[in-house]
């Protein structure tokens, strides 16, 4: 009879009791954690301050924030120097003919841009989309107003339902 060798093994039980007990140490120390905290994720979330920094762009370039929400826009005007607010169906409307007072201050932007460039060369306002994910229908028509509108950009910015972005 003849005898078989032994086949080379490597046994797992080291390994495997590591791996068990780190996993249970951070399971243990993730539940403390969450059971010590006072705080739920939303009011995590609601307290995170969110700086938002102008970062990729030339120094000339000047951005127009404006917040496109679920069924309106908010947004800065530098003409009158105030707040503004408009209702996406009033938006639509405005599309159509009917006293456009955001399609006429997108073109006075357009206009400013010109004659700043005309002079000094350098200064361009840039209208920057803040899209929170319930605006994402309205940032779709800015943005095929802007389109329409020849020499001015537009960007987008994803945003989270809680961040806000303060104008200048």
């Amino acid at each position: 009879m003849r005898r078989r060798a032994p086949k080379p093994s490597v046994p797992l039980f080291p390994f495997l009791s590591v791996l068990l007990s780190t996993m249970g140490v951070l399971a243990f120390l993730s539940i403390s954690f969450l059971i010590t905290s006072r705080l739920t994720p939303d009011k995590m979330i609601q307290r995170l301050q969110v700086e938002f920094e102008w970062t990729g762009a030339p120094e000339y370039v000047e951005p127009i924030y404006i917040k496109c929400l679920g069924d309106y826009i908010e947004y800065y005007n530098l003409f009158s120097n105030r707040d503004e607010k408009i209702a996406l169906e009033d938006l639509l409307r405005e599309i159509k003919g009917e006293s456009p007072v955001f399609i006429s201050y997108l073109l006075r932007i357009d206009r400013l841009n010109k004659e700043i460039k005309r002079s000094f060369g350098q200064t361009e306002h840039f209208p920057l989309l803040l899209v929170y994910p319930d605006g994402v229908l309205a940032s779709e028509v800015i943005t095929s107003i802007i389109e329409q509108i020849d020499g001015l950009s537009v960007g987008l910015e994803p945003m989270l339902p809680n961040w806000e972005v303060p104008y200048r």
